[in-house]
């Protein structure tokens, strides 16, 4: 029998994250959202008549109970609703963030409740959307044995994976995603940046862009790293990369330390893919800071 899920917070992921489990059997049995129309509208695209902006009244209802609100917010909800008496002895409550422990649950663990991080690796945008782009995600777990495996049960479930951590890994989690995604749109930033310079407009340059990123993507997902690197570095074209770094000096400078700083992560990357070690050394020499 599937556990009865309470979700706290009717914003993009636990929108997304009701849906989903909606979608695969799960009853979402209550709502809640400080905007009480927010929780109405959730609780209606799941099929729920139970609504509310009162979590410590709905929240007993539910086996498992998921706080999907702000991180500086989940603290204060999770006291709350314990104070209140919401939690009760052998319910699993979870909460979606990236970078917070499980431990941040602490009242409810006091309340008998099983604790659990319960972050997806994926981006949601919209709920509906969001909902879809969890088929086959992964999600992060940690916290109290018998949470992970109702943790687990409910990944699976909506056709996600499970990437299980250690307890006091999750700060450094969350940077390593951080790099991953949100230093990604800044280089694309970047790129942009460089393009202006001669003469491309902003929103061509990304157009003219984005096959390249889709492909860089693809060939991360087919032969993996370091294969996946191409270009100048990984060839030990030295020469190209001081015609770099001479451009942007001329047209581009505050983009040369930039430049510089992933140009030097390349080359080891490069000298893992195979590069010669006479060219680590003299790429590493080329890109050395400019101060240096």
């Amino acid at each position: 029998m599937k556990p009865r899920i309470v979700i706290v917070g009717a914003g993009r992921a636990g929108g997304a994250l009701a849906l989903a489990l909606r979608e695969v059997g799960y009853e979402i049995a209550a709502v809640v959202s400080r905007s009480p129309s927010s929780a109405r509208r959730l609780a209606e695209w799941v099929e729920s008549d139970r609504w509310s902006d009162r979590p410590e009244e709905l929240a007993p209802s539910g086996d498992v109970v998921i706080l999907s609100v702000p991180d500086g917010a989940i603290s204060q909800v999770c006291a709350r609703i314990a104070e209140r008496g919401g939690f009760r002895k052998g319910q699993v409550v979870a909460h979606l963030s990236g970078a917070l422990p499980a431990g941040v649950l602490s009242p409810a663990g006091e309340a008998g409740a099983y604790v659990l991080s319960m972050h997806p690796i994926q981006t949601l945008a919209e709920p509906k959307i969001g909902a879809e782009r969890l088929r086959g995600a992964y999600f992060s777990l940690e916290g109290d044995p018998e949470a992970l495996a109702v943790g687990r049960r409910m990944v699976e479930d909506i056709g996600g994976r499970v990437l299980e951590l250690p307890e006091g890994a999750k700060v450094l989690y969350h940077t390593a995603l951080c790099i991953a995604s949100n230093y990604l749109v800044a280089l694309a930033d970047a790129a942009m940046g460089v393009l202006r310079a001669v003469g491309v407009e902003p929103q061509e340059g990304l157009q003219a862009i984005l096959p390249l990123l889709q492909g860089t993507l693809k060939n991360l997902g087919e032969v993996g790293l370091p294969k996946a690197l191409t270009g100048p570095i990984v060839r030990g074209d030295v020469d190209t990369v001081r015609a770099h770094l001479v451009a942007l000096s001329e047209r581009a400078s505050e983009f040369s330390e930039l430049y510089r700083t992933l140009g030097r992560y390349t080359v080891e990357v490069a000298r893992r893919a195979g590069l010669e070690e006479g060219s680590v050394e003299e790429l590493s020499a080329l890109l050395a800071p400019s101060g240096g």
